[in-house]
């Protein structure tokens, strides 16, 4: 009853399928509940009642057609017995029962082609989601500027290019001067208020191909590839001169940073850069704050950049 490649069905005295198994419902149709869906019209039952049995019971042997309302006819190949009052037909599924299975395997085929093209969107969507998450994991939720782990992998990428090309590369490093009583004063709503805006005035003041980073609460980097000595310390000196002359309300004084600027030496280590950078920041700190200076080999070649007062700039004039 289980067997797809033969066709086999019981049929009544007058020739309509009583029972088949599944190669015939696959192969002709699926007979209705009264036994009545396609019926044998050829041979004949007149051919086959004056039929005589041969050796093995076969009353007739080649092409077996039935016919039904609904599909019209389709043609086998097989042999009729006689079973009691009735007959038993074993045939094969030949290539007509295929065409019949064809419209369907057509729109199977269709449905796999839009499944796989679902499949293929929503893999792409997918992959926007990773790529998006994957930003953001490189990203500071508080200022939108890219994270320490940024800067890390940018640094090896850069140093590798630098072994390679020896194309100069500078590291800025900032930190915020005072900043520890904005959010006493203030509020810490209002301290991330104005570390945002200190992000938007780096991201304002550095090209594309720089990195600016927030690698900490009150600390900021910017990598600068391509970058000599001197354009690195115009890059800080713009960069401070910018944030000195922001009044940003409620706050009734500028904000300011000290920076520390170190350009790349041979065989050095990222965070050999770093800490350099580091240190030429902290002297800006011990320096009285709000200036730039250029990191040296050792502690004691750091060079200080520091802007005159403005009324000493005044009395000069």
């Amino acid at each position: 009853m289980e067997l797809h490649a033969v066709a086999v069905a019981l049929l009544d005295e007058s020739g309509r399928v009583a029972e088949s198994n599944q190669g015939f419902f696959d192969a002709v149709t699926e007979p209705d509940a009264a036994g009545s869906g396609a019926h044998l019209t050829r041979p004949n039952m007149a051919e086959l009642a004056q039929a005589v049995a041969g050796p093995d019971g076969r009353m007739y042997s080649g092409p077996v057609v039935f016919t039904d309302s609904q599909n019209g006819e389709h043609v086998l190949s097989g042999n009729i017995y006689r079973a009691g009052a009735g007959w038993l037909v074993a045939a094969e599924v030949g290539v007509s029962a295929y065409r019949q299975l064809n419209g369907t395997i057509e729109r199977l085929g269709r449905e796999l082609e839009e499944a796989e093209r679902a499949l293929t969107r929503r893999n792409q969507a997918l992959q926007k989601a990773l790529e998006a998450v994957e930003a953001l994991k490189r990203q500071d939720t508080l200022t939108g500027l890219a994270n320490r782990r940024s800067l890390d992998d940018r640094i090896s990428e850069e140093i590798a290019r630098w072994e390679r090309y020896r194309r100069p590369l500078g590291l800025m490093l900032m930190e915020m001067d005072d900043f520890g009583g904005v959010n006493e004063t203030y509020g810490r709503e209002v301290g991330d208020e104005l570390l945002q805006h200190v992000a938007t005035i780096i991201t304002r003041s550095v090209r594309t191909t720089d990195l600016a980073v927030r690698y900490g609460g009150l600390e900021f980097a910017v990598l600068l590839p391509e970058t000599n000595e001197m354009g690195a310390l115009i890059v800080a000196e713009r960069l401070r001169m910018e944030l000195e002359n922001q009044i940003i309300l409620p706050m009734v004084r500028p904000l300011t940073a000290s920076f520390g600027v170190a350009m790349l030496m041979q065989g050095e280590s990222s965070q050999e850069l770093f800490a350099r950078a580091g240190r030429a920041a902290a002297h800006s700190k011990k320096s009285g704050r709000n200036c730039v200076t250029m990191a040296g080999v050792i502690g004691e070649c750091d060079q200080l950049y520091q802007s005159a007062p403005q009324e000493e700039m005044n009395e000069n004039v």
